[in-house]
């Protein structure tokens, strides 16, 4: 890429809609932080507090980037769940600075699994030297100044100390697409021994038989089907990190499951 190619910065956060108020605060900080350098900017909204499926969706967007060191990550979704105290300076997680092998970078509050599934192919992961209190609106009013440093090269405020990131969490809903496609955290290697048949599974409260297949059509219409999915991305050891994915063709499993937050426990049975 030249010097003239745009950075690319996306923003994965909680706030609501992308009609909602808090991302056009947020977006107009970033651009003013910003200003003079070439920027195009992307937003997506992710489930209130659901720090799992904002951990998916930033894996999926920024391991597969091939954007390179022009593109970067502002996420936040921050429901202050390291301590269950009363806040009166509405303090919460910390900010981290984290750097991926494809030259991506990251500026993300560590709260719950939101850094999870990226972790694994960071290069260097820091602490933010920043406030993490005095504001409800962190992400408004402190955060796009880490954000505008990192991106014009400043790594002053970088500490030498490295977090402590949560594991990706294991047979769970990671992440639900518009169909209502539920991608669950469950190795597709798993499932080779039921090809072809019918398992048991449970989630939510809800139990259903699922047929499973080489891919999420090869079901007759209507049925449910468990699969491996279109999600996923290389490791940088080599290989790849796979996902099941569990559809209903013509329908939405997301509806079937009760509608399943990210972090949601999947039992599977054979039958």
């Amino acid at each position: 890429m030249t010097q003239d190619t745009p950075y690319t910065v996306s923003i994965i956060a909680d706030y609501g809609p992308l009609s909602d108020m808090a991302f056009a605060e947020v977006t107009q900080n970033i651009y003013k932080q910003l200003e003079g350098l070439p920027l195009r900017e992307n937003e997506y909204s992710v489930p209130p507090f659901d720090t799992v499926q904002t951990g998916f969706m930033l894996a999926q967007t920024a391991i597969n980037s091939e954007l390179g060191d022009k593109h970067f990550f502002f996420v936040n979704t921050a429901p202050r769940h390291d301590d269950a105290a009363p806040r009166a300076n509405s303090a919460g997680e910390k900010l981290v600075f984290m750097e991926l092998h494809n030259g991506v970078r990251i500026i993300a509050v560590n709260s719950g699994y939101s850094l999870s599934f990226v972790k694994e192919a960071a290069k260097r992961t820091q602490v933010v030297e920043i406030s993490n209190e005095g504001s409800q609106f962190r992400s408004r009013d402190f955060y796009p100044k880490a954000l505008g440093a990192v991106v014009r090269g400043d790594e002053s405020i970088l500490l030498d100390k490295e977090p402590v990131i949560a594991d990706m969490p294991e047979d769970v809903v990671g992440f639900v697409d518009g169909y209502g496609n539920l991608k669950c955290t469950i190795d597709p290697a798993r499932i080779d021994q039921y090809m072809g048949q019918f398992v048991g599974i449970e989630m939510n409260g809800c139990k259903h038989f699922v047929k499973v297949g080489q891919s999420i059509f090869d079901v007759p219409d209507g049925y449910l089907c468990m699969a491996c999915g279109s999600s996923g991305w290389p490791l940088p050891g080599g290989g790849r990190r796979g996902f099941v994915e569990i559809v209903r063709r013509s329908g939405s499993a997301f509806e079937d499951f009760g509608k399943p937050r990210g972090g949601t426990q999947i039992k599977m049975t054979s039958l």
